[in-house]
């Protein structure tokens, strides 16, 4: 359906001489903290508002938002991060090398750089490296700091909405290493959606602004009409690149397809038909994590050998240096007892122990199919002998030194029969063309089968009948690629992840931890309640319950409520 928007999208443009837009996004990014030790994890609440009417409401358009870390040198980490119905989250780890700083982390969509200049969300965090003495030019080490409003300690002071109410157990008086309960009521008629976080009580400096309350302050609305360079990614991240031919002499490489492909993922197959310039793009759903792309040329000429570079999403834009970060002596103690802290949570693997939310895979296979596992099967030495003693609802045909699989179909008169030369043959999620590749592949490394009848669109190409071989590993072992293959490794959207320091706390693990809960996405019903449990760590002392959000209505609000724990 997205796909449908994104075409009637484009005929508005054309039709109205490019000043049609479906929306004006602005982006705000919720974290547990402002104040970070290099090494600890930066937790991510993103919020995406269509503000092109009167009440700014959750945007509905892009499906992909950027984030970028920049000190006063330029962009140092960046991360994609998926929205749905224009929320989303996700975790960065700070390098251990990132040098002591003040730094800026920013966010847009590719829907905003149509506006110039780029409207980006902005907001500066200190980082504190306390295992080297790298420093960004952003540092001012002073005994007494010449500019006093720069070290303010605190952030401004949060008016705590009447509409929402924290019920605290004990008094707000809790014990270490023990779990609690706290209650959220909504005394709204309408929804909220905010980010949940729980952190000890800021000692060090932070620096002043960035919540979501100044950002519905600061007037977003553009006074200039919105270009139309950059499609919205409605459906998820749209993957650009550059198609090259031997030595860059082919002028007009129209014609050809590439296909990209994610090994271990369920059929994650896009395809790109290529510009007489060489440019293509990938439509995705999003492909999530860390994973390895397989891209493989599709052309006419198989002699020749094509080369595929996949662009930079990042924008990159050029910003003000961050404001300066003042180190004082009085610090190191504050300072000592973080380091620490981050240390025992990375040498004990505390830092990763958080809920990895798994999206939705991509939807191309239906349920219906036919599943042998190779296991419960009589072993034999080459994969034909497979096909041909049990496996009805498959065949092949050879022709020279080219073969072919054929699925069984069933029409809906109940008669049988075999699909001709269009069927698809996946090995670990790589479409394998040559499909004698298939028929010699060793059946030991092969854990199960699967087949699907009926016919199947990818891009402009469409298959009957999909055979998937899935090894036991999911790493595609022996498999021989073509020269027009290349293989890289590919930075996808964040996975949405929350925590409740329960695998922390198990006793399993030393717990220190600073954050000691985050929930980046959490709904509240109107005049509803929510339920949510904490485990506190070992460090006793004063810590800081946050809710930040907006409710449907797009009115934003923060609260905070604080608590001691002994």
């Amino acid at each position: 359906m997205k796909r449908v928007y994104i075409i009637l999208y484009l005929i508005l443009l054309a039709t109205s001489g490019l000043k049609a837009a479906p929306g004006i996004e602005r982006v705000y990014i919720g974290t547990d903290k402002s104040v970070y030790v290099a090494g600890e994890n930066l937790w991510m609440s993103v919020f995406c508002f269509d503000i092109s009417s009167e009440s700014p409401a959750l945007s509905q358009i892009s499906s992909v938002m950027y984030a970028e870390l920049h000190s006063s040198a330029g962009v140092v980490l960046t991360a994609k991060i998926a929205l749905k119905s224009g929320r989303g989250s996700g975790v960065a780890q700070l390098p251990v090398t990132l040098p002591t700083g003040n730094y800026k982390l920013i966010g847009y969509t590719t829907y905003m750089r149509n506006e110039s200049p780029l409207p980006v969300y902005e907001k500066t965090i200190s980082v504190y490296n306390t295992v080297t003495s790298s420093r960004d030019a952003s540092v001012v080490a002073e005994e007494t700091p010449s500019d006093l409003g720069s070290l303010t300690g605190k952030q401004s002071t949060v008016s705590s909405p009447s509409f929402i109410e924290a019920f605290l157990p004990d008094g707000g008086k809790l014990k270490i290493e023990k779990p609690f309960e706290f209650r959220v009521a909504n005394r709204l008629n309408s929804a909220l959606s905010a980010s949940i976080s729980v952190a000890r009580a800021e000692v060090l400096p932070e620096y002043p602004g960035g919540d979501i309350i100044n950002f519905f302050d600061s007037g977003k609305s553009p006074d200039k009409e919105i270009s139309s360079g950059f499609i919205p990614e409605y459906e998820g991240e749209i993957i650009r690149g550059k198609l090259s031919g031997p030595k860059g002499t082919f002028t007009d490489l129209s014609g050809i397809t590439v296909f990209l492909s994610v090994p271990k993922g369920n059929a994650e197959i896009y395809t790109s038909s290529v510009s007489p310039d060489g440019t293509l793009a990938f439509f995705t759903d999003n492909i999530y994590g860390n994973r390895e792309f397989v891209l493989e040329v599709r052309s006419p000429d198989t002699t020749s050998r094509y080369f595929v570079e996949l662009g930079d999403p990042f924008a990159r834009p050029l910003l003000t240096p961050p404001a300066g970060l003042y180190l004082q002596p009085w610090m190191q103690k504050h300072l000592e007892e973080r380091s620490f802290a981050m240390q025992v949570a990375r040498r004990f693997g505390a830092d990763t122990l958080y809920e990895r939310v798994v999206p939705r895979h991509n939807p191309l296979l239906n349920e219906k199919k036919w599943t042998y596992l190779l296991d419960d099967y009589t072993r034999f030495p080459v994969m034909e002998e497979v096909i041909i003693e049990y496996v009805t609802e498959l065949r092949y045909r050879k022709s020279g030194n080219t073969a072919q699989l054929q699925v069984r179909r069933e029409n809906s008169f109940n008669s049988l029969s075999f699909t001709r030369d269009n069927s698809l043959a996946l090995l670990d999620g790589i479409p394998v063309f040559d499909q004698m590749k298939i028929l010699q592949y060793d059946p030991l490394k092969v854990k199960s089968l699967e087949i699907y009848g009926g016919i199947y669109y990818i891009g402009n190409t469409s298959f009957t009948g999909i055979v998937s071989f899935k090894t036991y590993n999911g790493d595609y072992p022996g498999l021989k690629f073509d020269s027009n293959v290349r293989i890289i490794d590919f930075a996808g959207v964040q996975y949405p992840v929350k925590f409740s320091g329960k695998e922390a706390a198990s006793g399993k693990y030393p717990d220190f931890r600073h954050t000691i809960f985050w929930d980046p996405v959490a709904e509240i019903a109107p005049g509803g309640e929510k339920k949510f449990t904490v485990f506190t760590p070992s460090v006793p002392g004063k810590y800081i319950l946050t809710i930040e959000g907006a409710d449907q209505n797009g009115k934003p609000f923060k609260f905070q409520k604080d608590f001691e724990v002994e």
